[in-house]
């Protein structure tokens, strides 16, 4: 097998591996992530405390 042919293979596989945790983190633990943070309390809270003042005219 040629060097380059197996490092070629090799490189694809690595992006094809970080593509794929990339893929199933976005759909599958970052929407779950959000709505926990949009039902938690404490977050809310905090969300609230920290937030800008808007002074009404």
């Amino acid at each position: 097998m040629n060097l380059k042919l197996l490092t070629g293979i090799i490189e694809t596989m690595v992006l094809a591996v970080f593509s794929v945790m990339f893929a199933g983190y976005a759909l599958f633990i970052y929407p779950f992530e959000k709505l926990n943070e949009k039902a938690n309390r404490e977050v809310k809270e905090k969300q609230i405390k920290y937030s800008p003042q808007v002074e009404k005219a």
